[in-house]
């Protein structure tokens, strides 16, 4: 049985502060071998479809992806949305921010291809409290790309690498890009809510 329990207070705690700081977070080692392994098959046999901007544009030059969102025919992914569940009801238990409800999709970057500067909130809404990225490939390194880039609340950039079973957790109010990829790169964009059902 494929399960995802995670140590959300074991992870974060010594990190909380510096989140609170900088508005991001790099979480290593997230889920155990046999619920990573389950999430690779399920991303690697499921249908993608282009990814669009917000208005509906499909426009490779500025974001090259291609996306499944995660639903209840994704039962693997369903476990881990469950388990981001349990991290929005963390940050609601230590830092009181009203998160109410998760989303999240794989996507697949083909090789050349990322995402220009943007946030995860359209111009006037704030639905989106936190963003994650949690990271599907094996053996990831410097010269294959694809790193994800954030402006932190301190003006400073920070560019971090897609390293399998990582979770790079950041306020979706942040600019932030995902570098041109020199591989087929596999991860699941995932967002934290303060709309929708009550978790």
């Amino acid at each position: 049985m494929t399960t995802f329990d995670t140590d959300w207070h074991a992870l974060i705690d010594p990190k909380l502060d510096e989140f609170l700081s900088t508005g991001t977070l790099t979480l290593d080692d997230v889920f155990k071998h046999h619920a990573l392994a389950a999430l690779q098959a399920e991303s690697g046999f499921i249908d993608y479809k282009d990814a669009h901007l917000t208005h509906g544009e499909r426009a490779v030059n500025i974001r090259g992806d291609s996306i499944r969102w995660i639903d209840d025919t994704c039962p693997i992914g369903s476990k881990y949305l469950s388990a981001i569940d349990d991290l929005g009801r963390y940050f609601n238990e230590t830092l009181y921010i009203g998160i109410r409800s998760s989303e999240a999709h794989y996507a697949c970057y083909p090789a050349g291809f990322g995402y220009q500067w943007h946030t995860d909130n359209p111009m006037g809404r704030d639905e989106r409290v936190i963003s994650a990225v949690f990271y599907l490939n094996d053996d990831w390194t410097d010269t294959d790309g694809g790193q994800i880039t954030v402006v932190d609340k301190l003006g400073q950039t920070v560019q971090l690498l897609p390293k399998l079973n990582r979770l790079v957790v950041f306020d979706s109010n942040l600019r932030h890009q995902v570098e041109i990829t020199q591989r087929q790169r596999f991860s699941i964009a995932t967002w934290l809510r303060r709309d929708d059902g009550v978790l």
